[in-house]
């Protein structure tokens, strides 16, 4: 049922999880639903499927960030006078006809 946003103004005891139980949202049950129409060995099978999915992904992140190169230390424009950070070149500005 929809209701306007009107009507929801105010409403004492409404928490954020309200907002997700509308019809256009799908619980978690119904995306899970036919891995339980299988029987038991297979979903045995499904979960361990997906965790090796999940721990093949986390392995390529990882291996991934270690090739991570850390950005510059740019200096801000009123520290002049700072070492330890890299001085840019700064650009004005230009005003842009409308």
């Amino acid at each position: 049922m929809f209701r306007s946003s009107r009507e929801d103004r105010n409403v004492v005891g409404r928490s954020a999880l309200g907002s997700m139980s509308r019809p256009e949202f799908a619980g978690v049950g119904a995306v899970y639903a036919p891995v339980n129409h299988l029987p038991p060995a297979l979903r045995l099978v499904v979960l361990t499927v997906c965790v090796l999915v999940a721990m093949v992904g986390c392995s390529v992140a990882w291996v991934d960030q270690q090739s991570y190169i850390e950005s510059p230390n740019i200096c801000r424009a009123h520290e002049v006078d700072r070492t330890d950070c890299q001085h840019v070149q700064r650009v004005q500005p230009t005003q842009v006809a409308r």
